[in-house]
């Protein structure tokens, strides 16, 4: 470094030093070093960072950045940062306060700390090191979760405050160092089959971030060819049957043995994350995660297993089938050729490795929950226990009648995919759905007055009442209170096994699946679940014809809708006749491909909707 050089690198030096002053150990001053000795190297920001990269988790809501990750290109000590050398910026900060239901300041810097290793530190004690950690607020939780985890993970800083290591300064800079580019994402609108408005978001470069607590699921995917391949798969929507790959997730404990006996749990995702890529799955709430960990793995234990298996199907909105269907619409799963494709890789798994028969496990949220549930009547007592939430709960309907142009086609009951047999072995239709699992165990989480047609059918028709319990959320909400209310809820007696748990107080259709797999209470039922209970238990006599009462009941739980524009108009669900049951009985349906609808106990003669 020439004298010029030197003399002007010197000269800014103290111009940054006189007006942000670094943070130095107690008995150091900086301007005194400055004025005494020149330093021996002087480096802009720019050049020092070598990378940076982000740390999360998924929490309740999804994944989450925790920390900021700085690698500098030699050792930084302890005391030459804090909070006020850097500006950080992250997905959290742009949340607002309508965007939360619990919690403040999202995504703020909380704590800045050094490392030797690229990594969080709980103590955050060592004294020098290669890596400067920026944690970050986590405590708070959204009311739904963006379009991908590469949203939530990126993040940018400024190094905004000069650093003095023992091999020089580093000057601030202007310039952010970011992990991200930003992307424009097209979503598609399933009512009316058009593309929506373009988004524009920041994603997290591939590489540039870790997620925790999902690791060790293995992600089979068209790309690295393990997807599934599934045959022959009937697209109720079209007739038509298909070929085609199906990528998943899988999680297998490490300790895994083909002596042992292992429970298996499919989980499914939410409309919201359609794709092809598994990880999505695994990020939108807490449920994958929470599935692969320590302490459900060691609940599984307890409850006389040897670990749980999970598997995660991804669903995506398009798929190219051949040439001639180069962006296939699976979007509506109970009707498409993807829910026949997971039960050909459910058979597979359990096939492959040494699953309890009697300890399966349904768990789904939103269009995922209705996915496993129209699964369970599929096949009668598969499943030891179901845990939807937020999703419809039935879905009966005439699918002979064509709806906006467009023909549904009933799966067939082949015997294999789908059973002509409960399992008492007597011919059963899998499409009386409220008839084939109302000896299920089931715990449902939904918001209030979000689909009460199965509780109306129920007691109307067969005197049946399942117990309910509001779960009420506010900011002073815990995990703690939540599993009390759920251990009253499933102490209750009752004659089905069905268990309805409604959140209320400040909650969105996504905060159903943040709170309740937030609540471990949950699982601790479901893993106490077998499909014993199930076939031992009687089904409501609902294999009859469905028959309307002489009065419509105009109370709380029977409202199907109001008019927005004109409350006065209401739909109620109709009341059925004691002693009748559901067979013929229609649930609403909405038409493919727009917005047109048929109110609950339509019949076949009902004119057919037109599109809006």
């Amino acid at each position: 470094m020439n004298r010029k050089t030197r003399a002007i690198l010197s000269l800014a030096v103290m111009l940054s030093l006189s007006t942000a002053a670094p943070v130095w150990a107690a008995d150091v001053s900086p301007a005194p070093q400055v004025q005494q000795q020149e330093p021996e190297f002087v480096t802009t920001a720019d050049q020092a960072i070598r990378d940076i990269r982000t740390v999360g988790f998924v929490d309740t809501d999804g994944s989450k950045l925790k920390a900021i990750v700085l690698a500098y290109d030699r050792p930084i000590p302890a005391a030459a940062v804090d909070a006020s050398t850097f500006a950080i910026e992250d997905y959290g900060m742009t949340l607002r306060e309508q965007d939360l239901t619990q919690g403040t300041s999202p995504g703020a810097l909380k704590r800045v700390y050094v490392n030797d290793v690229p990594d969080t530190d709980a103590a955050g004690d060592k004294a020098s090191g290669s890596y400067v950690i920026l944690e970050v607020n986590t405590d708070y939780q959204t009311g739904r979760f963006p379009r991908s985890y590469a949203i939530t993970m990126y993040a940018g800083v400024t190094q905004q405050k000069a650093i003095w290591t023992t091999e020089g300064i580093i000057l601030p800079s202007d310039q952010a160092v970011t992990n991200y580019t930003k992307e424009t994402y097209v979503g598609y609108n399933p009512q009316t089959g058009k593309s929506r408005p373009p988004e524009s978001y920041n994603y997290a470069k591939e590489g540039a971030y870790q997620i925790k607590g999902i690791e060790e699921y293995q992600l089979h995917t068209i790309e690295n060819g393990t997807a599934f391949h599934a045959t022959h798969c009937f697209d109720e929507a079209n007739g038509k049957y298909w070929d085609f790959d199906l990528p998943y997730a899988l999680y297998v404990p490490a300790d895994y043995s083909p002596q042992k006996k292992y429970g298996l749990v499919l989980h499914i995702h939410d409309a919201g994350s359609m794709s092809s890529d598994p990880r999505l799955t695994l990020t939108e709430s807490q449920a994958a995660a929470n599935y692969a960990s320590a302490s459900f793995q060691v609940l599984a234990k307890k409850n006389g297993l040897d670990g749980v298996i999970v598997v995660c199907p991804a669903i995506a909105e398009f798929y190219p089938m051949d040439a001639a269907n180069p962006h296939y619409n699976l979007r509506n799963w109970t009707l498409s050729c993807a829910e026949p494709a997971i039960w050909e890789l459910m058979d597979a798994i359990t096939q492959q490795y040494a699953i309890d028969p009697d300890r399966i496990y349904g768990s789904g949220q939103s269009m995922g929950g209705m996915t496993v549930m129209a699964m369970a009547a599929q096949r009668d007592n598969y499943f030891a226990a179901l845990l939807p939430m937020s999703c419809k709960w039935g879905n009966n309907f005439n699918k002979e009648y064509p709806f906006n142009g467009t023909s549904y086609y009933s799966m067939p009951a082949d015997g294999k995919l789908v059973w002509q047999k409960d399992s008492d072995g007597r011919p059963v239709d899998y499409r009386n759905w409220f008839y084939m699992v109302s000896d299920d165990n089931i715990l449902y989480l939904n918001t209030e007055q979000e689909n009460t047609e199965y509780r109306v059918l129920y007691d109307d028709l067969a005197g049946a009442q399942v117990p309910r319990r509001d779960l009420v959320l506010d900011d002073k909400t815990t995990a703690s209170k939540r599993d009390a209310s759920i251990r009253r809820l499933v102490s209750e007696p009752n004659e089905t096994g069905i268990y309805q748990a409604v959140l209320t107080g400040n909650v969105s259709h996504m905060s159903v699946w943040f709170y309740g797999h937030g609540t471990p209470a949950c699982y601790d039922w479901m893993l106490k679940q077998t499909r014993q209970t199930e076939m031992a238990r009687p089904k409501l006599p609902l294999n009859r014809p469905f028959a309307l009462a002489d009065s419509q009941k105009k109370t709380a739980d029977h409202i199907y809708s109001v008019d927005r524009q004109d409350p006065s108009k209401v739909v109620y669900y109709p009341t059925g006749k004691r002693g009748a049951g559901t067979e013929g009985y229609n649930s609403g349906v909405t038409a493919l491909g727009s917005a047109a609808s048929l109110s609950p106990g339509w019949m076949p003669a009902d004119p057919a909707p037109k599109a809006k």
